[in-house]
Order: C-alpha cells, then structure tokens, then sequence
C-alpha cells in the first residue's frame, strides 16, 4: 500500500512540474504552426546543397511534431523536390526537440539540458544532412520542386488557427503519450531501488550502451522522454548517459529506421544510424566533462519553482485536454464504405493530414475517413486498390487491405 500511495504522490508531482510548461509550449506551437506553417518550410526546401541542409535543420527545430508525425512530412518533402541530405536533416532535427520540448526539459532536468538538447538537434542535422550531400550523389533538378503558394489570411484568422492546433490538435495528438511518459516517470522515481540504481546507472560503461539499446528501437516522444530521463538522473544515472537517451531515442525508432531504408537506401540508413549513435554518445561525454563536480539533484524539476496556484490550474486544464482526446477517439464510428486499410504506422494528428491530403488527391475519390484510434482508412469512391497503397506508400505509410 505505501508503495502506491509513493506511485501515486510521483506521478502527481511530475504532473505539477509539467503541466505549467506544457501549456506554454501549446501555446508557442500553435503560434508556430499558424504564422510559419508546413508550406513555408516546404517551399524553402527544394534546393540542393548545403544551404537546404542548413534551413531544414532550423526550421526542424521548434516544431512541435513527434517522431511518427516527421516521417509523413519528411516523405512529402521528399515527394515535393527536396533533396535526400534536406529531407534527411529535417527528420533528425525535428523530433528531437520542438518549442514544447524545451520548456519541459528546462521544467525537469533545468537550465543545462534545455541548451544542450536543441544544440544537439542542430549538429545532429547538419552532420546526418552533410554526411549524405558529400557521400551520397544525387542529381537534383530544381524544376521538380513543386512550389506551394502561400495564401494570405487576417491576423485574427491565423491566431484562432494557433490556438486551435495549439491546445486542440496537439493535446489529441501527443497527450496520451505524455500521460504515459509521466506514468513511467512516476513509477520508476517511486520503484526503482536507490542502491542498486547508482551501482548500475552511475557506470558509464553500463548505462550508456543500455540507454543506447533502450533507445535506438523504441519510439520515444521528445516530451514524454523528459520525465523517464528526470526520474533516471534523480536514481543515480550519469548525466551524459541521460542526454544519449533523449536524442537517440527521438531521432531514431524502428518505424523510423524501416522508412528511410525504403525511402532513401541501404547507404543513407547507415550514415544516420552512425551519426546519431556517434553525436548521442559524444555528446553524452561531453556533458559530463562538463557537469562534473555538479550536484545532479540541484538542477533537477526546477518546475517546482512555479507558484502551486499555477501549477494546479494549468494541471487541471492538461488533465482536460488529455481526457477529451480519450473521449474524442472513443467517440469516432466509421462508416461503411469501398476499401477499408490497416495503416499500423499512423499514430498522430500529422499522420492523418498527410494519409488525407494524400488520398483526396486521387481522381475519383469521393470519401475518405480515418480514425486513429483504429489505425483504419476507409475510402470510397470509383478507384482502385493499387492507387491507394501507391499513395499511401508516397507518403510513408505501408497498408494491409482488410475490407
């Protein structure tokens, strides 16, 4: 009993810390996503060389967009002209951190990884983008880039539209894997055993090659990796160890690895599973040098400096997004129709755009409906079966017919 009364006071101070930040980063996202926008990115990409390398890895930083939701972007970038090393650089840097990110990260793990992680997904753009523009040849032709205009839309428009996705699409989006984030945080700070944590997570030759192999396969949300990061360092494990975990852990998973081996090859798999192993590890060394002497338990969950005002209201209104987007998916009922797709690899709010935008551009389509919860598309309308699944592939998404 008193181990899940411990259970439960960590999941509810971790949700404390967490909550003021999120709502900050909802709000910082939407304002990005309506005054920046999928198609500007998209018509700065087209170009080869290192300059493209360079403003993909930028514009990928402060996007809010998970590392299942980058995959169909990156394929339409792909799709639209931009070149491997472009396309490459935009799919490391961006679901390794985003605006939301950074601010839980400062709320968990303080000032430090707040700078280092950004800074991480900056090199490990350029390197990953670099590497392929100079190793792997590729012919670019400008006039394949299909550029996308840019309509203009009032200011009052554009910030409904923020708040909008903001605190509407992203909540549904990444809400129950931050939830769960949280969840493991919790039990890992309440459960796992003080003594034996830093005999093992403080060896470096043991924690960073378990943070590695913990990592490199599983999906990891840039938000929900904080927490579980936050409860490891307070258990004793090196800081260095801690920063691998969250950039190899969002950078690579393994729908992440299947789709740049089918997109790009054999040759562009290998350089960016390399780098990131090599930018994860190096930079772990590198932090701690530089954090050697500090006190790990004096940067952690600077959250708690919040006022608890603040904090119980902004938890309340979290709580509430994440239990409306339960409600939402349990409330979607599909309706009959033509063809009827297992897609396993769509799991966020991105994913349905790009699996939509896709499908209603084919000739003939009359109705396509997704639900997220099921991973099903249906589709109706006077088409046939292999332009689905070529469409679905064009945007990164392989699909089993089940109806």
């Amino acid at each position: 009993m008193n181990l899940l009364v411990d259970v439960i006071i960590q999941i509810w101070d971790f949700t404390l810390i967490v909550a003021p930040w999120l709502m900050l980063g909802f709000l910082f996202s939407g304002l990005i996503h309506a005054f920046v926008g999928e198609k500007f990115i998209r018509q700065h990409l087209g170009a080869g060389g290192f300059s493209s390398v360079w403003k993909a890895t930028v514009f990928g930083i402060p996007l809010p967009i998970c590392s299942c939701g980058v995959i169909p972007l990156a394929a339409g970038l792909r799709n639209d002209g931009a070149s491997k090393a472009a396309t490459m650089s935009f799919l490391v840097s961006t679901p390794t951190t985003g605006i939301d990110s950074i601010f839980v990260t400062y709320a968990f793990l303080g000032t430090v990884f707040a700078i280092v992680r950004p800074l991480s997904a900056l090199v490990g753009g350029l390197l990953v983008g670099t590497l392929i523009s100079v190793l792997v040849k590729e012919k670019m032709d400008k006039r394949d880039f299909k550029s996308v205009s840019i309509h203009a839309h009032p200011f009052k428009d554009r910030l409904k539209d923020g708040f909008s996705y903001g605190f509407g699409v992203l909540p549904e989006d990444i809400g129950k894997t931050i939830f769960w984030g949280i969840l493991i945080g919790g039990v890992l700070s309440a459960l796992l055993p003080q003594d034996v944590s830093q005999i093992y997570l403080s060896n470096p030759a043991i924690a960073y090659p378990l943070m590695l192999a913990i990592s490199i396969p599983l999906y990891v949300c840039a938000i929900a990796s904080v927490p579980v990061a936050a409860a490891m360092l307070a258990k004793g494990l090196v800081p260095g160890a801690a920063l691998t975990f969250l950039i190899a852990g969002t950078a690579t998973n393994a729908v992440t690895i299947a789709f740049v081996a089918k997109k790009f090859g054999k040759k562009v798999l290998i350089i960016y599973l390399a780098s990131i192993i090599s930018l994860a590890l190096i930079s772990g060394i590198l932090l701690d040098f530089l954090m050697s002497g500090v006190v790990i338990k004096d940067i952690l969950f600077k959250g708690r400096e919040i006022p608890y005002s603040v904090k119980l209201i902004s938890t309340f209104l979290f709580v509430g997004l994440v239990i409306k987007s339960f409600l939402k998916a349990k409330g979607e009922k599909m309706r009959e129709a033509k063809y009827t797709f297992h897609v396993p690899d769509m799991n966020c709010k991105h994913c349905q755009s790009a699996v939509e935008k896709a499908l209603k551009g084919i000739p003939g389509i009359q109705d396509v409906e997704v639900s997220l919860s099921e991973r099903l598309v249906k589709v109706t309308g006077n088409v046939n079966e292999k332009s689905i699944r070529e469409e679905l592939e064009k945007a990164g998404f392989a699909a089993a017919k089940t109806g």
